[in-house]
């Protein structure tokens, strides 16, 4: 029955498209017309009562055209042939207007080797379990079901007496998206993926004359139903918060930091996956300009955008303009090897795209991060407790504030550190009102040891990083 209803709306979307391209090509050199069709059902909570259930299916088209090097863009959300005539007819009469682009090259075309073997399936990214569960009926008493398995779960992690946790707010998603483009060079494909995401936030207290309260957070994101624990991410948020109580304050200075997986997204999120895109890089945007080749971090740091990885949140056959995704190597032992490029970009700098065009139906693609893999090289690789365990002195941080403030052309940074604990001769001991601050190119050159906690969080896929030295604020 899903598979049915997915077939029918697919071919329905291909036929409007392929009516937009023909229709499109009357007028202009090159044509792209990029689809987007999603599904997805989404359950909010207050406290532990269910606030909100939304179910919502949506589609949109963009229509890029070229005419003399000149680019026209629209788009619009109703598969109506008055419509798809209209965002055509709109995109020429931007073109027309536009300035000669004297960098762009044309859109992307198919290549002989996609052509003969096609495209190459990532593994693990769709669940028939998630499809079904949008296409029933009952859908949303299921997901209202995973809802209180987190709720259960926060309840199941025991707390010392006199410590009280209640949860405050909590959400449940599950997706299916549908992606397609069709342009005038020859290339037609389609990609579909499910997503599931789950995270809880509660609020630890004490019975005590302080009055103190600390929050924690968890969360969890994956492509298939099953990889995720939903009792996990209640007992989790429940333990960052009841650890975090009775924080000390920590005098300033200079110190180690260990930064958990999620602290690394924060950071990186806003500082060197920019810093590594070709577009800032070649607006002089980015410290890394003309530094390919040079060392820019510690030689035992491997970075990888791989678009390919099994399982992975952001893996598809293809990025926003059809050219087949892959693993591409940007930074090798410390090394920047290469930039993060879509076509453009790509022509601008006469390298081949490394499929990393990003967008929406509504937007022009840009260069951007797919699964952005830390890796580690020779004999670094320590579990967090063992990394601690060699600290004298020194700070955790499961988080930080404030990381969209860091500066992308600078990379300095002041952020506030969320749920972090002092480490004392490898015991941990929570901490209170720090804030650390510096520099991220700095930050890359001084990781001493990478952890063996590995996991994703949105675009990141990260261990926990231990870095030699970084200024903590009290």
């Amino acid at each position: 029955m899903a598979s049915k209803y997915v077939k029918d709306k697919t071919k329905k979307m291909l036929d409007f498209m392929h009516e937009g391209l023909k229709l499109a090509l009357k007028s202009c050199d090159q044509a792209e017309i990029y689809g987007e069709r999603s599904d997805v059902l989404s359950i909010d909570l207050e406290r532990e009562e269910v606030k909100k259930v939304k179910h919502v299916k949506s589609t949109g088209i963009g229509v890029r055209v070229v005419i003399s090097n000149k680019i026209g863009f629209s788009h619009t959300t109703a598969l109506e042939k008055v419509k798809i005539e209209e965002c055509v007819a709109h995109a020429i009469k931007q073109a027309r207007v536009s300035e000669r682009d004297k960098y762009f090259h044309g859109l992307p075309a198919l290549m002989a080797e996609t052509s003969k073997q096609g495209y190459k399936e990532p593994e693990k990214t769709f669940d028939r379990r998630i499809v079904a569960l949008l296409g029933i009926e009952g859908g949303s008493e299921d997901a209202i079901a995973y809802c209180k398995e987190m709720l259960t779960g926060m309840k199941e992690h025991k707390v010392k007496k006199g410590v009280r946790c209640t949860p405050t707010e909590g959400s449940f998603a599950a997706a299916f998206d549908e992606t397609f483009i069709l342009n005038s060079e020859g290339i037609e494909t389609r990609d579909a993926g499910t997503y599931v995401s789950a995270g809880i936030a509660v609020v630890a207290s004490e019975d005590s004359s302080s009055g103190e309260e600390i929050s924690g957070y968890e969360s969890k994101v994956s492509r298939m139903l099953d990889d995720i624990d939903f009792g996990w991410i209640g007992q989790e948020a429940v333990k960052i918060a009841v650890d975090s109580l009775g924080g000390k304050q920590l005098k300033t200075k200079e110190l180690p930091v260990v930064f958990s997986p999620k602290a690394v997204q924060s950071l990186f999120a806003y500082t060197v996956i920019p810093q590594l895109s070709a577009e800032n890089v070649q607006r002089k945007q980015s410290p890394y300009h003309g530094k390919k080749g040079t060392v820019i971090a510690s030689e035992i740091l491997t970075i990888v955008d791989d678009g390919t990885m099994p399982s992975g949140v952001n893996s598809g056959k293809m990025d926003g303009e059809g050219v087949p995704a892959q693993p591409t190597t940007v930074v090798d032992k410390g090394v920047l090897r290469n930039f993060l490029y879509d076509s453009y970009t790509a022509n601008k700098d006469r390298v081949e795209s490394t499929g990393n065009a990003l967008r929406s139906f509504d937007s022009l693609p840009a260069p951007g991060a797919t699964n952005f893999i830390i890796k580690e090289e020779g004999k670094s690789r320590a579990s967090k407790e063992e990394i601690i365990g060699d600290i004298k002195e020194g700070l955790f941080i499961n988080d930080v504030i404030g990381a969209h403030t860091a500066s992308r052309a600078s990379g300095d940074f002041s952020v506030v550190a969320q749920n972090a604990f002092g480490i004392k001769n490898g015991d941990l001991f929570p901490v209170k009102h720090v804030m650390i601050a510096g520099n991220m190119q700095e930050v890359l050159k001084h990781v001493e040891m990478i952890g063996d906690d590995t996991r994703q969080i949105y675009n990141v896929v990260s261990p926990s990083l231990m870095v030699s030295k970084v200024q903590v604020i009290a």
